[in-house]
């Protein structure tokens, strides 16, 4: 089980964040950012990869460049939850409460059902 934290908008929609290690932030770093609409993290990233894959392999250049290349994807895969929570409070997400579930769905279906569960109680 992995750990989620819940963010919720004024107008209702769930997100659910996953703590530690970004797996999709890791292997596609940029493209992953303007999926979830950091635009600007996004594009800085896709510019910085797509400069330094402009230098061949072969020369001295061209090897730092693969290697800052690689060290922006780590990079990424360390901080991108992170990033992401900033992210949604900026946009206006409160964070709610934190669950263990094996995938984001399951998280937000899990805060769901103990919100329902409150409400029944009151």
């Amino acid at each position: 089980m992995k750990e989620f934290k819940i963010y919720q908008h004024p107008t209702g929609k769930q997100e659910a964040v996953k703590q530690g290690w970004s797996w999709p932030g890791f292997f596609f770093g940029p493209i992953w950012a303007l999926v979830k609409k950091m635009w600007g993290l996004g594009s800085l990233l896709l510019v910085a990869v797509v400069v330094l894959s402009i230098f061949p392999v072969e020369s001295e250049i061209g090897a730092l460049a693969s290697l800052l290349s690689l060290v922006i994807y780590v990079v990424c895969g360390v901080n991108g939850n992170k990033w992401r929570e900033k992210h949604l409070s900026s946009r206006g997400y409160d964070h709610l409460d934190t669950v263990s579930s094996s995938n984001p769905e399951g998280a937000i279906a899990q805060f769901i059902k103990a919100q329902q569960n409150k409400n029944y109680q009151v």
